[in-house]
């Protein structure tokens, strides 16, 4: 086991015990928790090894940010802030901590502002999308940032700074398009119909997948040019010839969250105000798993991005299943077991 490895589990331990107890903790001795955990989510995504994974790929854009092929296969935000870092003599270290900076706070922040079960939510954030967006896809971890904060304006009809923290995402990772029907319809109420078509979403999407019909030919090349071949040779280099989407844990789990927001909507509407967002959030997470399964990593890109709002969705099974130390334990489960299975994969940290 990696030093880095036995960090990040030491937090997720303390971060567990909190969880059982964050009924009984003061706000203020919350808040002064949440702070220091952030704290050291920064240092360890600031000083990580270079044999991290994505590491060296982005400490090779850094240095050679005038390269076209990079220019190609990077957002605008990571070019010019390597070329100022560099004309001010920074390492590529600085632009890790720049981007850390910014995505851990602003998601530590949404979920004490979005849940009053913020170390529940931190479980599912440390075991899944703390090493895999804020230590690996640091581009992805800023644009889901600020995707998570536009939950916040966007439930309250707010859609300007919603739409501004969209293209704030886009312009870190362009993926972040992808979050834009959200915006025209996360704050539509969950009628009877919209059940209907959320429940059966994700089958027809399987179905398709079955029939080998996908949403990449949808995609107008000249919004993301040169990015869809570079996705195709990542695909094909990194032996996901075998990918199956329907058999990744993660979707696993989302499919019994998606159907228990159906069943129990009127009770999790009533304690959670972002409810009609979330649970369109998670058929969406769910429906570019599938339907982009042509290219993997996009697919895996765009499911992984949105995925971030499952550190809140979930902790929404508190209010419909009791007792919730059972809730707690199962999510500890799910997240310590995801997290320990990249480790002997060697996802993260190499």
């Amino acid at each position: 086991m990696r030093l880095m490895d036995i960090l990040v589990l030491s937090i997720f331990a303390i971060v567990v015990v909190l969880a059982f107890v964050e009924d009984y903790m003061l706000s203020w001795q919350k808040m002064l928790t949440l702070i220091c955990i952030g704290i050291a989510l920064i240092c360890i995504s600031t000083f990580k090894p270079m044999t991290t994974s994505d590491a060296n790929t982005y400490e090779y854009y850094y240095y050679y940010n005038d390269d076209i092929i990079v220019e190609t296969a990077t957002e605008p935000t990571y070019i010019y802030l390597s070329r100022f870092f560099l004309s001010c003599g920074f390492e590529v270290i600085a632009m890790f901590f720049v981007y850390a900076i910014l995505a851990i706070p602003i998601k530590l922040s949404v979920l004490w502002k979005t849940t009053p079960y913020v170390f529940t939510a931190l479980i599912v954030y440390m075991g899944i999308y703390y090493p895999l967006h804020d230590v690996v896809q640091i581009r992805c971890g800023v644009a889901a940032a600020f995707l998570l904060w536009a939950l916040i304006p966007l439930q309250k009809r707010q859609y300007l700074l919603a739409t501004i923290l969209t293209l704030c995402a886009t312009m870190f990772h362009y993926s972040g398009l992808a979050f834009l029907p959200i915006l025209i319809v996360g704050n539509m109420r969950v009628n009877i119909y919209w059940k209907y078509l959320l429940g059966a979403a994700i089958p027809i999407c399987l179905a398709l997948y079955v029939m080998g019909i996908g949403a990449v030919s949808l995609i107008p090349g000249s919004i993301i040019e040169g990015k869809l071949d570079i996705y195709k040779e990542m695909s094909e280099a990194g032996g996901w010839a075998e990918y199956v989407p329907y058999k990744q844990v993660t979707f696993l789990a989302e499919f019994v969250l998606l159907y228990i927001f159906l069943f129990f909507y009127d009770t999790i509407e009533k304690h959670c105000v972002y409810a009609p967002i979330l649970i369109k959030i998670i058929a969406l997470e769910m429906g570019c798993l599938v339907m982009f399964a042509e290219i993997p990593v996009l697919g895996g890109r765009l499911h992984d991005l949105f995925g971030v709002f499952n550190t809140l969705a979930f902790t929404c099974c508190l209010y419909c299943i009791k007792p919730q130390y059972v809730v707690k334990i199962g999510i500890c489960i799910f997240s310590l077991g995801y997290y320990l299975i990249q480790m002997f994969d060697h996802s993260y940290f190499h």
